[in-house]
């Protein structure tokens, strides 16, 4: 099993991995408590779990160049009170079937002890 924490997300940073089938990046303003947003968290894990399967980041920004589309750029550290790992699970569950074997792993930042990723 994979260690989430910061310096595993910001070595997908260093190393350039790009997105996959099986590997999505989402900046912290997916993660906003709109209608249209939650929706579109809804649509990207369902899609995700029905294809291949793999990992949705919240909280790594991609570049915005066309020359590196699909490269992770930064950290885009999410405010835990503004959208909690709880906040996260009540929109996910109502993904119907349900997800099985589902994981959320918020990672504590060391820029404040409020941001997680």
């Amino acid at each position: 099993m994979k260690e989430w924490n910061e310096a595993a997300l910001q070595q997908y940073i260093d190393d350039e991995i790009e997105e996959s089938l099986t590997l999505e990046y989402k900046a912290a303003d997916a993660l906003e408590k709109t209608d249209g947003k939650k929706k579109e968290i809804t649509k990207d894990v369902s899609a995700m779990a029905n294809s291949a399967g793999g990992v949705i980041i919240y909280g790594i920004a991609e570049y915005t160049n066309p020359d590196k589309r699909h490269l992770p750029e930064k950290i885009s550290p999410i405010k835990r009170k503004d959208f909690s790992k709880e906040t996260l699970e009540q929109v996910i569950n109502n993904i119907h079937p349900r997800i099985n074997d589902l994981v959320i792993y918020p990672v504590n930042l060391s820029s404040d002890p409020d941001h997680i990723d």
